[in-house]
């Protein structure tokens, strides 16, 4: 037992190396109990010292013994569960906890609404000041203004924000960010499973394997993000189909649904499963296959209808989003661009074998190969994108592509006759090595402050500010709404005439106006405004400076009030206490508000 111990502790270390040198560092806290590292080599050192004793206290036989038994113990639905938890714990350690940018904003803030029972935020001070278009300046990213109302309202689907709301009335806030998480470790599994039923439990693992590798996996799985779980409710939905039970039926109807509220605009996907169950292959009859698609639909129709009743009800149409409507967001034009894109980025991340895995799936798995032509058509038309992690469009093709490159490898491995299964193994395990470099190359996991930094600003903001202030600012508005329970305004939107006047009649009414402003938005800043007005300029002294620790640009606090004042200048933090922030009292956005 104790020898077989240290290999455990030795395969442990090993692990932790690897990840360490794939991460460029990492730290999981838990409570208390915080464990960091940044250096692979001494637990790989570790690993080999540890190695080398179990080998000399075991002698040959020994170590034959222990390695049938590990070969046995080894299962590849075990090592996809071991493989599930790994990238659990790495997104949950890798996680910011940060309600930061657009979406991460809307998702979370739109989870504490549905748990006051609301889905809109009444924006009252729009009806008081005096600019034009006065209730898109108090729009923040990720958000839509509401139709017919002076409110607004989340832009995004309601599905992951039911999630983290349910999360959060059981645990706790920081509860709700472990739903990305478990969803990856869900999508993981998922894969495998549907590997195992349409090919072999080897062919599931080198998937689920190809996975939990992706770089864009990766830099998803601990982002607040719909990107992830939209992906794994579909593989739930996917996997269960090819079952023709009614209980499976019934359970990829009820993920099929979580899946349309979590990412509506993939409810196509919901016909192709429907599809596939009145044609799909075996001794089926009419009737059954009737019943199965009359299950599925019971629980799909529902989830539709919803998404509809919230676009009337929120934004005017039922075919209305709080992106806007449908002819804005595609256009035929878009095509190549987005093709063009999307495949460069798939064959730099994944390399060629990923999309000629493609091509794997078109003779024995018709059903992969719809689901991953009509997401890939679905964003074929869409605005295009400027950066590779803007894969992430893709993931509910993940399982399909990946199954499809390791299907064949395994085609091309059978060439080699009796060493078939052993290239197979290193081919497949050498491919997922390569992306998971790639994802450290391509520093999915920062070594710097990353998204939290957006909850540190806010927090500075509220220490340096009134309750009564008003900060202007534009990529921030959300975030300092959240964690500095401040109202804000977007700059970017407000009528180039109107500064000078907007910061004057806010002090006369009370509000004391800032601009929270990025290095990278003074230029936009200052394009928009100085030549109307003079604050336009901004030839003041900030208030406030903040470098986040290993990311360049400064953000700046400006008060118009004091142009000549003294800067604070604070230390970047490198590792912010507390990890989550807490949200601050929601601000009302009245013109009269609590002081």
């Amino acid at each position: 037992m104790i020898r077989r111990a240290i290999a455990y502790v030795a395969a442990a270390t090993l692990a932790w190396a690897v990840l360490v040198f794939l991460t460029g560092g990492t730290t999981i806290a838990i409570a208390a109990l915080r464990v960091s590292s940044t250096d692979p080599i001494r637990p790989m050192l570790a690993s080999v010292l540890l190695a080398a004793v179990y080998a000399l206290a075991s002698g040959r036989q020994r170590l034959r013994e222990d390695a049938a038994f590990a070969a046995n113990a080894a299962t590849p639905a075990r090592l996809t569960i071991v493989l599930a938890a790994v990238a659990l714990v790495i997104a949950i350690a890798q996680s910011s906890y940060t309600a930061s940018g657009a979406d991460a904003y809307a998702y979370v803030t739109q989870a504490d609404l549905m748990l006051s029972g609301r889905l809109t935020v009444p924006v009252p001070i729009a009806n008081e000041v005096p600019w034009p278009r006065p209730l898109s300046t108090f729009v923040p990213f990720g958000y839509a203004a509401v139709a017919n109302d002076s409110a607004i309202a989340s832009a995004v689907g309601p599905g992951l924000p039911l999630l983290m709301a349910v999360f959060k009335a059981i645990a706790g806030h920081a509860a709700l960010f472990l739903v990305v998480p478990i969803t990856a470790a869900l999508l993981i599994w998922c894969t495998f499973a549907i590997g195992r039923h349409l090919w072999s439990p080897d062919v599931g693992l080198g998937a689920a394997w190809l996975t939990a590798t992706s770089p864009v996996v990766l830099t998803m799985l601990k982002e607040p993000m719909s990107d992830v779980p939209a992906a794994a409710f579909w593989a739930l939905a996917t996997w269960k189909a090819f079952d023709a039970s009614r209980v499976s039926t019934a359970l990829a109807g009820a993920a099929a649904a979580v899946a349309i509220l979590i990412r509506p605009n993939l409810v196509p996907l919901a016909a192709v499963l429907g599809i596939w169950m009145l044609v799909r292959p075996g001794h089926v009859t009419v009737a059954d296959r009737v019943r199965a698609l009359a299950i599925f639909a019971a629980a799909v129709v529902p989830a539709c209808l919803l998404i509809a009743w919230i676009n009337q009800t929120l934004f005017g149409s039922p075919l209305t989003s709080g992106y806007g409507v449908t002819e804005q967001l595609f256009a035929s034009a878009n095509a190549w661009p987005n093709l063009r894109r999307f495949g460069g980025w798939l064959v730099d991340t994944q390399t060629l074998l990923f999309p000629l895995g493609f091509l794997a799936l078109l003779g024995r798995a018709r059903l992969l190969a719809a689901i991953t032509i009509v997401t890939a058509a679905l964003y074929a038309f869409y605005i295009p994108f400027n950066a590779w992690w803007f894969l992430r469009l893709l993931l509910p093709a993940w399982p399909a592509l990946a199954l499809g490159t390791v299907s064949l490898i395994q085609a091309v491995s059978r060439l080699a006759g009796s060493r078939a299964r052993l290239i197979q193994a290193v081919a497949v395990a050498g491919l997922g090595l390569f992306t998971a470099y790639t994802a450290g190359r391509l520093r999915v996991f920062p070594d710097n402050e990353g998204e939290r930094r957006y909850a540190t600003i806010a927090d500075l903001v509220r220490q340096a500010t009134e309750p009564s202030s008003l900060i202007l600012a534009s990529i921030h508005t959300g975030p300092i709404r959240y964690y500095a329970g401040r109202d804000t305004m977007r700059f970017d939107l407000l009528n180039e005439e109107w500064l000078d006047r907007a910061v004057a009649w806010l002090a006369e009414h009370g509000r004391h106006p800032y601009f929270l402003i990025e290095d990278w938005e003074r230029p936009i800043f200052e394009k928009r405004f100085a030549a109307l007005n003079s604050l336009g300029r901004l030839a003041m002294s900030p208030v406030l400076a903040y470098r986040a620790y290993g990311i360049p640009g400064t953000v700046y606090l400006f008060d118009p009030a004091k142009p000549s004042a003294i800067t604070f200048e604070p230390a970047p933090i490198r590792d912010p206490r507390p990890r989550c922030l807490l949200p601050s009292t929601p601000p009302l956005l009245a013109l009269k508000t609590r002081f």
